[in-house]
C-alpha cells in the first residue's frame, strides 16, 4: 500500500521517470592564456539534449554539444588561428561534446539551485577524455536552468595554438525545456 500510494503521489507531483529535456541557445565562455595575454572568448549556440527525472538526478542521462567553429574572440585573425588545423581544427572537428556518464545523485526542489558532479566523456578536437566537472541546476517554472566552470588542459585533446598555457576555463550555461 505505502508503494502504491508513493507512486500515486509521484504521478500527481508529475515526477514518475526520466523526462526529456532540450536547450537550444545556451552559451560557452573561456579564458585562455596566450602570449601571458589573457584571451577570453564566447561560443553562442550550445545544445544540450537530457533524459532527466528532477526527482532523481542519478538516473539522468544525456549530452551538451558546444559549436567550437562559433568561436569568437574579438579579433577576426585571433579566431581564424584558434579554429586553424593546429589549435582547434573546426573545419573537420566543428563541435566538442560532453556525454554524461553520471550525476551526483539529489532531486532538484522548484526555486533552489543544487550543486552536483557531473561525470563524462569530453570529446575536443577527436580526442575523448573522461572528466568531472562540477555543476550547479536550478529547476524554475518547469525549466532547469544548468551551468558550469571548469579547466582542462587543452594539449591533453592535441589543441596547441602557439604560445598557449596548458589551461582554458571554461563556463557553460543553458536553459532546459521539456520536449
Amino acid at each position: 500500500m505505502k508503494r502504491f500510494w508513493a507512486v500515486g503521489a509521484a504521478v500527481l507531483a508529475g515526477t514518475v521517470g526520466a523526462v526529456g529535456y532540450r536547450a537550444d541557445d545556451g552559451t560557452a565562455s573561456f579564458t585562455h592564456t596566450v602570449r601571458f595575454i589573457p584571451v577570453r572568448g564566447t561560443i553562442a549556440g550550445v545544445s544540450a539534449a537530457v533524459d532527466l527525472d528532477p526527482a532523481n538526478l542519478a538516473a539522468t542521462t544525456g549530452s551538451v554539444r558546444v559549436p567550437v567553429v562559433n568561436l569568437k574572440t574579438g579579433i577576426g585573425l585571433r579566431d581564424s588561428h584558434a579554429k586553424g588545423e593546429n589549435a582547434l581544427n573546426t573545419a573537420k572537428y566543428p563541435n566538442a561534446t560532453f556525454t554524461l556518464e553520471k550525476l551526483t545523485g539529489g532531486r532538484l526542489v522548484e526555486g533552489q539551485t543544487l550543486a552536483t558532479t557531473a561525470t563524462g566523456k569530453l570529446t575536443v578536437k577527436g580526442t575523448t577524455k573522461t572528466i568531472s566537472v562540477p555543476v550547479k541546476a536550478t529547476l524554475q517554472g518547469g525549466k532547469v536552468n544548468v551551468s558550469t566552470q571548469f579547466k582542462f588542459n587543452p594539449y591533453d585533446y592535441d589543441v596547441r595554438y602557439p604560445g598557449s598555457s596548458d589551461s582554458v576555463t571554461v563556463d557553460v550555461s543553458f536553459t532546459l525545456n521539456k520536449g
